[in-house]
């Protein structure tokens, strides 16, 4: 089991994380993830893309991010401005699992928010920039 913590700001994250912005998120990310891992790499890149500056997504909603954010990351030159990815089932486990694979990790921080959720973007204890 792992050990949490929760502060004042209903936040919910691994004891020893700390909050960062996006860029330093993606820099402290394990390489490996962004290099051999393209489902993590199109989901971290996302949510850093829809991250503010305090690395804060209100009102994550995982079918939203999907079809937009993760859209926009995977969209190429043949895809119509209107494309999008389809959520589904499968589509809705992927993102369970790797939402609480980075929590589990020190990377993602959460609370809820009534019928959404937020996430905060955050290193565990000791890491260091990898890109």
């Amino acid at each position: 089991m792992f050990d949490y913590t929760t502060d004042t700001d209903r936040w919910s994250y691994r004891t020893g994380a700390r909050f960062v912005g996006p860029r330093e998120w993606l820099a402290g990310l394990p390489q490996k993830w962004t290099t051999e891992s393209l489902h993590l790499d199109a989901y971290t890149t996302a949510m850093a893309d829809i991250a503010d500056d305090d690395g804060v997504i209100l009102d994550y909603r995982p079918n939203e991010f999907y079809e937009g954010a993760v859209s926009e990351v995977l969209r190429n030159e043949d895809d119509a401005p209107t494309w999008r990815l389809p959520y589904d089932r499968f589509v809705a486990m992927l993102l369970m699992d790797v939402d609480m694979m980075l929590s589990e990790a020190g990377f993602l921080a959460g609370r809820g928010n009534g019928d959404s959720k937020d996430r905060r973007l955050t290193l565990p204890a000791r890491t260091e920039a990898r890109r």
